[in-house]
């Protein structure tokens, strides 16, 4: 059985790590290399980086600043934002991603995904889908850091970019992210059933039950959060902790009370 990962996210624009809630008003964190330090130091299975600030100033990828988290890390980690070519997926792997994500592009640029997938292997394929619930209860996919609707239902979108090549999604809830009040469980349960490819749900985690719930109801391959890591007391190990004890297979469990100061 695959075993479920534990992925932090880490939100970059401006070069300083932000979170925002609902994709609004994001308050500046820290530096990102002193914050990937901490979750190496805690064991995560993965990270995922997002810098935003390039989707919505349509600015180019510094590969810089890829190489200089990648020079902190042993953990695999994906890298997105401001993605638009194959040629930029290429720099971001040289730099040091194991995976590139791409969101706002594969939707205005369908054949990227495929591209992508023949040139660098489906693995490093992580297409982001940010969906929000609608007045009328139906979801909709948005692009350009959630504030762009696209008319696209999140779970036909989910099959045809499996369909193009992507190895993974990341499913995340607009209304639900930075609330810490719970994944929108509905949501990535939608996905994860209609497709073949390891869901990542993200998106509001505030409790490690969450994290449980996103797995046995949502049927989530894996867990992301970012408030949840920086706003409560809670690590990833603890996380882990939370999952084990629920029969969830985990990665790299150091021990029920074991977390790093």
């Amino acid at each position: 059985m695959l075993k479920t990962r534990v992925i932090p996210v880490l939100i970059v624009q401006d070069g300083l790590l932000k979170k925002p809630v609902q994709f609004r008003n994001p308050r500046t964190v820290a530096n990102p290399t002193s914050i990937v330090r901490v979750f190496e130091e805690r064991q995560v299975d993965e990270l995922i980086l997002l810098d935003r600030g390039l989707t919505i100033d349509k600015e180019e990828v510094d590969p810089d600043l890829v190489r200089s988290i990648a020079e902190e890390l042993f953990v695999p980690f994906a890298f997105g934002g401001g993605i638009r070519s194959t040629n930029t997926m290429r720099e971001i792997i040289q730099a040091g991603a194991e995976k590139v994500s791409i969101n706002t592009a594969a939707v205005e640029t369908p054949e990227l995904i495929g591209d992508g997938a023949r040139r660098f292997g489906s693995q490093c394929i992580l297409v982001s889908i940010d969906a929000r619930k609608e007045d009328d209860g139906r979801y909709q996919v948005y692009t350009r850091s959630g504030s762009h609707p696209t008319g696209l239902d999140p779970v036909a979108w989910a099959r045809e970019v499996q369909e193009r090549g992507a190895g993974e999604i990341l499913i995340n809830s607009i209304l639900h992210e930075g609330m810490l009040k719970g994944y929108d469980l509905d949501l990535i349960r939608s996905v994860s059933d209609e497709v073949s490819v390891p869901v990542i749900a993200c998106g509001g985690a505030g409790s490690l039950e969450d994290f449980v719930r996103a797995v046995k109801e949502g049927g989530a391959s894996a867990a992301a959060a970012g408030s949840f890591y920086h706003y409560t007391k809670y690590t990833p190990n603890m996380v882990k902790g939370a999952l084990a004890r629920a029969g969830i297979p985990v990665r790299m469990y150091a021990g029920e009370d074991y977390e790093v100061s």
